[in-house]
């Protein structure tokens, strides 16, 4: 396979993300805009809902995209990256996942410049072998010709082989990503599948946007009832109110964090927890907190290593 001659200055990578709040997306935007040389990257915020509030004067140097007929959703917006960038590298990073390292593009970039490499995952799925839209970098042309030749719905999930007669859970599912990972695997590429959150190098959160999605559509109270014994919303949860704080020391001007709930209403809606999911809570938090203090180091230019690979991991 050969790839475009690019011109020099020209961009190496496309930086795509799809959101529905703009809060999370201008931390995104904070990150990768030290994370990846404005030299090298495009910016792309696919706003993912009918709210038209995301202000193009709050990302500077991005540019913001929209619903149409062909990307009415975000599966849609990932296949039309693939199929619509000009660059020869592209990157989807969910907007709740910040890169706080400028020396992993570095890295990337070498992975990347070995003939078979088709991606690079720096946040990978482990349940499946599958790099999803975490964090992956991937090689345009590559993805290009194996949708072309075997899989046409590319990022689309799927239920493979759903049997009516067993309940829809023990179906065999394959979230967005795994599908396209498995094909391009299975044509003869490779995937580095990695974990490099776990070093520190990306803060990645759990649930940020279904949690105040799910407030807005049942209620604040539900939510605060449900975060209270389920963990998926309590993460959720707990992560908007350490982001809300973040954003709003790092964007004091405005717009605020839109998050409704307080932290000490959710500390009262688990307060009858066993001591040991209590105590899981409370080192949650601190991981949050942590993760959080290493985001503002590096957004605000202020962190020693200037995130440099290899940073003690913030695992959350």
């Amino acid at each position: 396979m050969s790839y475009p001659r690019l011109r020099p200055g020209a961009p190496l990578v496309t930086v795509f993300t799809s959101t529905v709040y703009p809060d999370v997306a201008r931390l995104w935007h904070a990150c990768v805009s030290r994370a990846f040389p404005a030299a090298e990257a495009r910016l792309e915020i696919f706003q993912d809902s009918e709210r038209g509030d995301l202000d193009p004067g709050l990302y500077p140097g991005a540019t913001i995209l929209h619903r149409t007929a062909s990307r009415r959703e975000f599966h849609d917006a990932y296949n039309d990256a693939v199929a619509r960038v000009e660059t020869p590298y592209l990157a989807f990073v969910d907007s709740d996942v910040f890169w706080i390292s400028r020396g992993l593009w570095e890295w990337v970039k070498d992975r990347l410049a070995a003939p078979r490499v088709a991606a690079v995952s720096c946040v990978s799925r482990t349940r499946r072998p599958s790099h999803g839209t975490f964090a992956v970098v991937l090689k345009v042309a590559a993805y290009r010709e194996v949708f072309a030749r075997s899989l046409p719905r590319g990022f689309f999930p799927a239920a493979v082989r759903p049997d009516p007669s067993v309940s829809w859970e023990s179906w065999e599912w394959y979230d967005t990503g795994d599908l396209a990972a498995k094909a391009v695997a299975d044509a003869g590429w490779q995937i580095d599948l990695l974990h490099r959150d776990e070093q520190g190098e990306i803060f990645r959160l759990h649930g940020i946007t279904l949690s105040r999605r799910g407030g807005e559509h049942f209620g604040g109270a539900n939510l605060l009832r449900m975060a209270g014994k389920d963990r998926y919303y309590f993460r959720g949860c707990a992560g908007n109110l350490v982001l809300k704080d973040l954003h709003d020391r790092l964007f004091p001007a405005g717009p605020r964090y839109d998050f409704p709930l307080g932290a000490r209403a959710l500390a009262r809606a688990g307060r009858d927890n066993p001591p040991a999911e209590a105590e899981w809570r409370r080192g949650y938090r601190r991981q949050l907190r942590e993760g959080a203090r290493h985001l503002e180091a590096f957004v605000r230019g202020t962190a020693a290593d200037a995130g440099a690979p290899g940073a003690p991991g913030v695992k959350v």
